[in-house]
């Protein structure tokens, strides 16, 4: 029976689907975490493609043809300033260079990034306030349309493809830590009803529904059928549904196979050994000669 529930390991969406990766093998778990980590990685790169990267196309497109970041200051070319968001209904993004400084950072977007002369500010519509981040020291850093508009053309693609890369791998990284630190409390759940590798199978599986929920969040918010506040709040649940999994997913775990035993061969019975006729031995000869000679034998 266990054998069969094995097998139907291949959904983490329902408590009985998490509980079969308890005994389903290794690489048909990995297989179903790449499935749902390339998803999320999909839809994560889809976004900043469609939200951030035109707003990028455009800063760079209204840049001046020199400067640079040097040493940790901005410098560019005198009463040069950028001010680039996205289009009307979509205020996903918004980028202002103004090396003089920024007397109000606009915070009506769900990003924005300030750059002033010796330090980048980032906020959000969400009204958490600012965070500073100074130029790194002693690397020049091109910021001028004559350079950053071929690199960026050439690049852009693989700078989202190495990003999906990341998203991924980070997710598969997660949920095998996550597994490790999880499974004590599966193992305590299932009453032994799994062994210390199906715990660390199920806590690992029982984070894929919460990264289906994301996945779907960014998708929504992607289209603007959801606002930032509600992706804040899709991002709280996807950090608590997997405890429900963890809980309730070990009961119904299924035990793991016992392993096969050999059967005993039966002994084999010991042939009687024939007796083979003596051709010296007359006595049986004679026997028989005495039977055919008595006429009342």
């Amino acid at each position: 029976m266990a054998d069969d529930r094995s097998r139907e390991a291949w959904q983490p969406f329902t408590i009985g689907g998490v509980a079969r990766f308890a005994v389903a093998s290794r690489w048909r778990l990995l297989g179903i975490q790449c499935l749902f980590a390339l998803a999320v990685a999909g839809t994560a790169v889809w976004f900043v493609n469609r939200a951030w990267v035109p707003v990028i196309d455009a800063a760079i497109d209204q840049m001046p043809q020199t400067g640079g970041i040097v040493n940790g200051h901005l410098a560019w070319p005198r009463n040069a300033t950028l001010h680039v968001e996205g289009p009307a209904g979509e205020p996903f993004m918004r980028i202002d260079v103004q090396p003089s400084g920024l007397t109000n950072v606009v915070e009506t977007v769900d990003l924005v990034m300030a750059f002033e002369s010796d330090r980048v500010l980032l906020g959000s519509s969400l009204g958490l306030g600012l965070l500073v981040l100074p130029y790194p020291p002693g690397v020049d850093i091109p910021f001028n349309k004559s350079e950053l508009e071929p690199w960026w053309g050439a690049r852009s693609h693989m700078v989202l493809a190495a990003l999906g890369l990341l998203i991924a791998l980070g997710l598969l990284l997660s949920w095998a830590m996550l597994g490790w630190l999880y499974m004590v409390p599966v193992k305590i759940f299932s009453i032994n009803r799994v062994t210390w590798r199906g715990a660390w199978q199920l806590a690992s599986a029982a984070h894929m529904p919460g990264a289906l929920v994301m996945c779907a969040g960014m998708l929504f918010y992607g289209l603007k059928q959801l606002e930032l506040i509600g992706l804040v709040f899709v991002w709280a649940i996807h950090l608590v549904l997997p405890w429900f999994y963890l809980f309730f997913s070990p009961i119904f775990a299924p035990k793991p196979p016992e392993p096969e035993t050999k059967a005993k061969p039966e002994p084999k019975a010991k042939a009687k050994p024939v007796k083979q006729a003596n051709p010296f031995d007359d006595s049986k000869g004679d026997a028989e000669q005495s039977k055919t000679d008595n006429p009342f034998g």
